[in-house]
């Protein structure tokens, strides 16, 4: 297996130049150390003459003083610049670690900073996701409620009340014409299926839902076609006596179907009368 490569660090490459530093100042003492010391200048030879007997009376002359060593004069020098930089390096390595410091310091605040915004964007998100079922389920409670004309405004002191609406023309006559407002012969309840208008699900769900209530033994005059239809699938009523019909029915069609009661709907059709709602989907 390949050995992942090695990353290189700041710190690791000043301690590299630190030791590359000491290193060669070692050296260099080393060096000089080894240096051989200075010899005297050998002395000219002497002209060719005569030769002089040796003496022999008097004492013996002591030899010629050696000149003074100066490798220990230097030693001290080198090893007094030495220690200048190992000071140097030591304040170097001192101002390195309290800049790692520093920046591990950083590193956890911004990542501390990271972590409450994470988890504030956590609690907004849950918040809205809350705040959209709410909206879903008022759309669903409003859909459900019967549509009731508004109750006039009272008037503001210091005006003139507005002016009272026209009559509205008295309903039509329940007629054969008009099946949604006739009530069933024989006591069996009339079923009119409603689907959206251009829905061709619509249309099909319909149509499945009209075989099976006429399976089930009830009378599905018509199939309507409608601009708009609720989110759910509802059976209304709009007769207290209809109640238990519409009950049976919704368990007739299966389970996911709500009873809406329609009893304050304006005009109301005439008793025995059901409505089925298909939703798009």
């Amino acid at each position: 297996m390949l050995r992942p490569q090695r990353r290189w660090t700041f710190r690791t490459l000043v301690l590299a130049l630190i030791l590359c530093m000491v290193g060669a100042i070692g050296g260099i003492v080393v060096g000089l150390g080894l240096r051989p010391p200075p010899t005297a200048p050998s002395e000219p030879p002497l002209a060719a003459g005569p030769a002089s007997p040796p003496r022999t009376t008097g004492p013996a002359q002591p030899p010629p003083e050696a000149p003074p060593d100066r490798t220990a004069a230097e030693a001290s020098a080198v090893e007094g610049r030495l220690a200048a930089l190992r000071r140097a390096v030591e304040q170097e390595q001192a101002r390195l670690d309290a800049l790692i410091r520093s920046r591990v310091t950083a590193e956890a605040e911004q990542q501390a900073r990271l972590d409450a915004l994470g988890r504030a964007r956590a609690t907004a998100e849950a918040q809205l996701a809350t705040l959209q079922r709410d909206i879903v389920s008022a759309q669903r409670e409003l859909a459900a409620v019967p549509r009731r004309e508004a109750a006039p405004l009272p008037p503001i002191a210091g005006t003139a009340p507005p002016a009272a609406p026209a009559p509205a023309p008295p309903p039509a006559r329940p007629t054969r014409e008009t099946p949604a407002t006739a009530p069933a012969a024989g006591g069996q309840p009339r079923v009119f299926v409603h689907h959206r208008a251009g829905s061709a699900a619509g249309a099909e769900a319909a149509s499945a839902v009209s075989g099976t209530l006429r399976d089930g033994g009830f009378e599905v005059p018509e199939v309507r076609a409608v601009p708009a239809v609720p989110s759910q699938r509802v059976v209304r009523y709009f007769h207290a006596e209809d109640a238990a019909a519409a009950a049976r029915l919704a368990g007739r069609l299966g389970r996911g179907w709500a009873i809406q009661d329609f009893r304050g709907y304006e005009p109301s059709p005439g008793s025995g009368t059901l409505e089925v709602w298909v939703p798009d989907r």
